[in-house]
């Protein structure tokens, strides 16, 4: 069978309970808002390193298109720069949307690398309430594998220079907070918070 007949003989499948939840969300609101201008897509500086753009999710969102929303890697590469934000003609906060979209994969059991990031990011902030750049870069290698670490390390291997170079990457841990325990307090109470629904 050729690949235009087999691309015929897929079934898209509509899930409007999926485009339901999506609205239901917190910034939910916002993609009925959308009016597909494609001013977020020109604006993002990580359009080219995105599978779908902004203005496609959107438009997947509406078609129920669940699979191929929460697959992609959208959502995970936004960086809440806010441009898209500042010129869309109607004001939606498309890095709010993205931020409730990463919620809604991670329920449904979808992760990308930059999740790995955070959760190291945020363990080592409650730690000593600074962050370790050393210790970030090797405990992020430990999560997403020793392949693909090596492959990152050889990859950023001119920027981790750099960054010797300049100090900005220290071999020992910074010294801590003054008081960790009222930054654990802030940090436990904001993890209830996202517990509760309010992310």
């Amino acid at each position: 069978m050729s690949e235009a007949a087999e691309k015929e003989k897929t079934t898209v499948t509509y899930d409007s309970e999926f485009t339901k939840k999506v609205y239901g969300m917190e910034n939910g609101k916002w993609v009925k808002m959308c009016m597909q201008c494609g001013i977020c897509p020109t604006t993002c500086a990580l359009k080219e390193k995105m599978d779908l753009s902004p203005r496609r999710v959107i438009q997947l969102i509406r078609a129920g298109r669940k699979d191929e929303v929460l697959k992609a890697n959208t959502m995970w590469l936004c960086t809440s720069c806010y441009t898209c934000a500042c010129r869309c003609p109607r004001g939606v906060p498309m890095m709010d949307v993205m931020h409730d979209l990463r919620h809604l994969a991670v329920e449904n059991g979808i992760t990308h690398n930059s999740q790995a990031m955070a959760e190291v990011y945020a363990k080592d902030v409650a730690k000593r309430g600074r962050i370790w750049e050393g210790g970030v870069t090797l405990n992020y290698g430990l999560k997403i594998g020793l392949g693909n670490a090596i492959k990152m390390a050889l990859d950023m291997q001119d920027v981790g220079k750099g960054m010797m170079l300049h100090r900005r990457l220290p071999l020992l841990p910074p010294k801590g907070v003054k008081n960790p325990g009222k930054l654990r307090d802030v940090l436990n109470r904001a993890a209830e918070i996202a517990k509760e629904g309010g992310h």
